[in-house]
């Protein structure tokens, strides 16, 4: 009986001395993020030197990525209006459809959704080409010739997404808006002048400025993460292809923290 107690008690000791590394390995991940974040505002004031990279970095992050947030915005829209008719049949009048999806598009599904989704297209992107850069020394070559990567790669990069998600993101809350329009006077015959109605009812300033400052977060978020895991990057393929991964994983999870936090603290 001591014996089995001895095991259990040894297999304990290494259960919690294997949580407690883990935990620690966390810890310490989040506080070189909160480093690199640190050096990078840093060099906010070289921005006015080069503003060309932030305008090529914003094409390519912004502008790009145009095209998919427009297709999915327009069934974001479609999906809250046809859920909420849904949910609202026979409990609520239909003069409240507009604003049910003006308020789930706006406060949520637009940042949200939209942030989510470019976390697989923009993190992924940036975590492969810097961890890729990285294998081949790129990176330590710009060192060497006194090239600031943190300047010339990650600063344009971070401030694009911080500008250009709030862009993406009103776009998207627009054509969800008319996607759930379309939705509701040809499909769920809904004259527009009650979907109008409902739009405009209970709208709130408020709310919109909640979802900018959300797209602000969320796309320094997808940046700082695809930076992070491309420095982080094991060799070759297998390590940029991991590296990749693990930026869109981190970034969803840290979206959706994030989103809960400044829900609690703004609502």
């Amino acid at each position: 009986m001591a014996l089995i107690l001895d095991s259990i008690g040894g297999h304990s000791l290494r259960l919690a001395s294997l949580l407690w590394e883990s935990l620690a390995a966390k810890i310490a991940k989040i506080g070189e993020v909160i480093l690199l974040l640190l050096r990078i505002l840093r060099r906010t004031p070289w921005f006015f030197t080069n503003p060309s990279l932030t305008l090529e970095q914003f094409i390519r992050i912004g502008v790009a990525s145009l095209p998919l947030v427009m297709v999915i915005s327009f069934f974001i829209g479609a999906v809250s209006a046809v859920q909420a008719e849904y949910q609202f049949r026979g409990f609520v009048p239909s003069n409240y459809l507009g604003t049910a999806v003006c308020k789930l598009v706006i406060i949520e599904s637009g940042p949200v959704l939209t942030a989510l989704v470019l976390a697989g297209r923009v993190g992924s992107a940036i975590a492969a080409q810097i961890g890729t850069m990285k294998e081949k020394e790129e990176l330590d070559a710009m060192t060497v010739l006194d090239l600031d990567p943190l300047r010339y790669l990650a600063l344009p990069r971070l401030l694009s997404g911080i500008i250009a998600f709030p862009l993406l993101v009103i776009i998207s809350d627009f054509l969800s808006i008319i996607g759930g329009w379309i939705i509701t006077t040809l499909v769920l015959n809904v004259t527009t002048a009650t979907y109008i109605f409902g739009l405009r009812f209970l709208f709130q300033p408020y709310d919109v400025l909640i979802s900018m400052i959300k797209a602000m977060v969320f796309g320094g978020i997808v940046v700082l993460m695809g930076y992070y895991h491309g420095l982080s990057a094991g060799p070759g393929a297998k390590g940029v292809g991991q590296a990749s991964m693990k930026s869109v994983v981190s970034s969803c999870m840290l979206i959706l923290i994030v989103d809960f936090l400044i829900v609690y603290i703004a609502y």
